[in-house]
């Protein structure tokens, strides 16, 4: 008896069992189906916020644009739009964040800007010409003059038309000016206060 090992014979198939050429061709084409059909994986986005770099801080054409190197991007700097109202200049670091309904990134802030930053201007919603001799006039409801604004001659000149004037607001009040001068023409000046009062300056020079 020989010790070697044998495959076992598979007795081929009958005609009956063997499939024909029409469903071999029907089960290709419903596997390439199903593959056409089937959900592809998005393609990998790098997470966010970013912080980029500004390279250029004025489009040509457009406003509210600046040109951004984006770490990772093998390509050119971008030209990014900007939330409104932020002044950005050529070196500054800026963050970046992309929506998740959104393929475009948006500079959202400056996170070290060390240049000077400019004075962001107000869109004027009205316009209204004064001549010289001419003034314009605030009104109460009975014709009581409360407020005149006219051009003096040593610059714009708002004077408060009644004797009695009281300035109210919730929150902080601050006067700002390169030269500020308090003067009562007629009595005394009083300041109250229920909290400490702080001056400081340079020299505070009293009487």
């Amino acid at each position: 008896m020989s010790d070697e090992r044998r495959t076992p014979r598979i007795p081929p198939r009958s005609a009956a069992e063997a499939p024909s050429a029409s469903a071999l061709l029907d089960d290709v084409l419903e596997r390439q189906r199903a593959a056409a059909e089937a959900p592809t994986e998005p393609p990998t986005r790098p997470a966010g916020p970013l912080i980029g770099e500004c390279v250029d801080d004025r489009h040509p054409v457009l406003r509210g644009r600046v040109r951004v190197r984006i770490p990772g991007d093998e390509g050119e700097p971008r030209w990014l739009p900007t939330l409104q109202g932020l002044a950005l200049r050529v070196g500054d670091r800026v963050l970046l964040v992309r929506p998740g309904n959104g393929d475009e990134w948006i500079v959202t802030g400056v996170i070290d800007g060390f240049a000077a930053r400019p004075r962001i201007e107000p869109t004027i919603a009205a316009r209204l010409e004064l001549r010289q001799d001419e003034a314009l006039s605030i009104v109460s409801a009975d014709g009581q003059p409360l407020v005149e604004l006219s051009a003096g001659p040593g610059g714009p000149c708002v004077r408060l038309l009644q004797a009695d004037v009281s300035v109210e607001l919730a929150g902080k009040l601050v006067l700002r000016a390169d030269d500020i001068e308090l003067e009562a023409t007629q009595g005394a000046v009083s300041i109250k206060s229920s909290d400490d009062v702080i001056l400081r300056g340079e020299v505070v020079r009293l009487n």
